[in-house]
C-alpha cells in the first residue's frame, strides 16, 4: 500500500465534486478556511455546475477528478460532499498518472466508492473524514478537524474510546477497509469489493430503513465476508428509519446479531460518520483494535 506525502504550510489542497452538487458558499467557505491554515487552493472547473442532483454532469465531475487525481501541483484532495454519484463514473478513472504523484483523498459518505477504487485498483491509502461541505458547521479547533489536520502533516491518530456495552472484547490487527455500508453493499461482487480476510471492516450510514440494514448485513454474512474479517468498528448510524410496523431492533443491535457467531473484536460508538464528531481514518492502513471491558484503543 502506497501512503501520500504528508503536507506542509503552502502545499495545495485541490477541492472537487464527484457526487451531489454543492451550494457555492460551502466551498467558497472551505477555500477561506484552508487559505487560513495556510493552504494554496484550486477548485475543480465545474465544481459549482447543478445538473439534476448531481454536480454538473457524469463526463464533467469524471473530468475534474481525473485533472486533479492527474495535477503535480495539487497535494491533496478534499471531496466538497457526498450524496450519490461517485459510482456512476469510478470505472472511467484512470489512475496511471496519479500514481506517480500520489496524494491524499478525504471525504466519507459517497466517496466510500473513489475510497475503494484507491485501495482496490491504486493501491493507495486514503482518508476517511471531513468535507467542506462539513465545514460551515464546525468550529476551526474542534477535535475532528484538529485531528484531520495533524493527519495531513504526518502525525497519526491514536483513538482511546469508552467502552460500549454492545462491544466485544478481544484484540486484532489488519489493514482498515470500509466506509458507508450502503455503498460497500452497492459495491458488492465489482472489482471495487474488497478482499475481507484478515481485514478490520469499518461501517456507517444514514437514513436507511432498519430491515435493509439487516439485508446488506445479511448479504456480508451470506457470503462469507463477514466471517473472513479480523475485527469490525461500527460508527455513527444516524437518522435511521422505521416502517409503520415497528422493525423491533436498533441499528447497533442488528449489527451485533449479523456478527454473533464470531470471535473477532468488534467495537461499537466510534465517533466517525455522518454525526457531528466525523473523526479521520486512514483506509488501507494497517491498524490495531484492542477492545476490553475497560478501555477501547484504536491505533496506527
Amino acid at each position: 500500500m502506497i501512503f501520500p506525502k504528508s503536507l506542509e504550510k503552502g502545499s495545495t489542497i485541490g477541492i472537487v465534486a464527484p457526487a451531489g452538487k454543492v451550494d457555492a458558499e460551502i466551498i467558497r467557505y472551505a477555500e477561506k478556511c484552508l487559505h487560513k491554515r495556510g493552504y494554496k487552493v484550486v477548485i475543480g472547473e465545474h465544481a459549482y455546475n447543478s445538473f439534476y442532483q448531481y454536480a454538473g454532469n457524469d463526463e464533467h465531475r469524471k473530468a475534474d477528478l481525473q485533472h486533479m487525481l492527474n495535477s503535480t501541483d495539487i497535494d491533496a484532495i478534499f471531496c466538497a460532499r457526498g450524496g450519490y454519484g461517485t459510482i456512476r463514473i469510478i470505472d472511467q478513472i484512470d489512475f496511471t498518472h496519479y500514481l506517480e504523484h500520489p496524494k491524499w483523498v478525504i471525504g466519507y459518505s459517497d466517496i466510500t466508492v473513489l475510497h475503494a477504487a484507491l485501495q482496490n485498483k491504486a493501491g493507495v491509502a486514503s482518508i476517511h473524514g471531513l468535507m467542506p461541505k462539513n465545514f460551515p458547521d464546525k468550529s476551526e479547533d474542534e477535535e475532528d478537524v484538529e485531528n484531520l489536520f495533524k493527519l495531513l502533516h504526518g502525525e497519526l491518530p491514536d483513538y482511546q474510546l469508552k467502552p460500549h456495552p454492545l462491544n466485544r472484547t478481544g484484540e486484532a490487527n489488519g489493514i482498515l477497509i470500509g466506509g458507508n455500508l450502503s455503498l460497500i453493499y452497492a459495491l458488492r461482487a465489482t472489482d471495487l469489493d474488497p478482499a475481507p480476510h484478515g481485514k478490520i471492516l469499518f461501517i456507517e450510514d444514514l437514513s436507511e430503513y432498519l430491515y435493509h440494514l439487516d439485508r446488506m448485513m445479511q448479504n456480508l454474512k451470506l457470503s462469507g465476508f463477514l466471517k473472513e474479517l479480523s475485527g469490525i468498528i461500527v460508527g455513527d448510524f444516524t437518522d435511521m428509519k422505521d416502517n409503520d410496523d415497528p422493525y423491533g431492533q436498533t441499528a447497533y443491535e442488528i449489527i451485533k446479531e449479523a456478527v454473533e457467531e464470531y470471535d473477532y473484536p468488534v467495537m461499537f460508538g466510534f465517533p466517525a460518520g455522518h454525526n457531528h464528531l466525523n473523526q479521520p481514518l486512514i483506509l488501507g492502513k494497517r491498524v490495531n483494535l484492542n477492545v476490553q471491558n475497560c478501555s477501547c484503543q484504536l491505533s496506527f
